[in-house]
């Protein structure tokens, strides 16, 4: 995204990043921001990369979250703190999400698995922590599991067996046709479907960026 307009020598002072490969920089300011902005709200994701030619350099959040605030919308830069913060939860054993699909809230279960009942402070939905549905009113987990019938057992081996987790979200795909390309419908990450690396690395640098044991993986050419 460059606008080829004229523009003062400080919209393109100094390189973005210490770690940029790149000597001069074509892109302004402003096209900088319009890119991280883009990348973020189509991709809901904070792998974004530097955009100019020959740099290949994942902006970090300190970076990205300079250039959101560049243009002063705090509401796009409370999005993307959001979002982080979210990540880094996601990675405790106490971390759920309610499992009501149109609230896209989770919070911290004290407790864990001692205290299954877990009610959403934003939508007040009551999700189950062991089996990360909407709470099975009038059963234990236990009497639920022995609850289940045939059909609903089958489905749910049949999910396990044909869909994948989203690498950036708890979201599960299911592929039914077409290429490996795939987008999650609920955070907009895009990865290959056969070895879940991430699709933007893949898109600007080719296929040496799917992972090694993938069958779309290709050698890295230097010509």
């Amino acid at each position: 995204m460059v606008c080829y307009e004229d523009k003062d020598l400080n919209e393109f002072d100094g390189l973005i990043t210490r770690n940029c490969q790149h000597l001069n920089r074509l892109l302004c300011n402003s096209c900088l921001f319009q890119h991280v902005q883009k990348v973020f709200e189509i991709t809901f994701t904070d792998d974004i990369y530097c955009p100019e030619h020959d740099c290949n350099v994942k902006f970090d959040y300190d970076t990205v979250r300079k250039i959101l605030l560049s243009n002063g919308n705090d509401k796009l830069v409370e999005s993307y703190d959001r979002y982080v913060c979210y990540r880094q939860l996601e990675q405790m054993n106490e971390f759920i999400w309610c499992s009501n699909v149109l609230c896209n809230v989770g919070q911290l279960n004290e407790g864990g698995a001692q205290n299954n009942i877990v009610t959403c402070f934003n939508c007040h939905q009551k999700t189950c922590f062991t089996h990360k549905i909407q709470w099975h009113e009038g059963l234990t987990c236990k009497e639920f599991d022995m609850s289940m019938d045939p059909i609903y057992e089958s489905s749910r081996r049949w999910i396990v067996e044909n869909s994948k987790k989203c690498p950036h979200c708890p979201y599960q795909i299911e592929k039914n046709d077409g290429c490996d390309h795939m987008i999650c419908i609920k955070c907009r990450h895009e990865f290959c479907w056969s070895c879940l690396a991430d699709f933007q690395p893949i898109r600007k640098d080719g296929n040496h960026r799917h992972d090694p044991t993938c069958k779309h993986y290709a050698a890295y050419n230097e010509q």
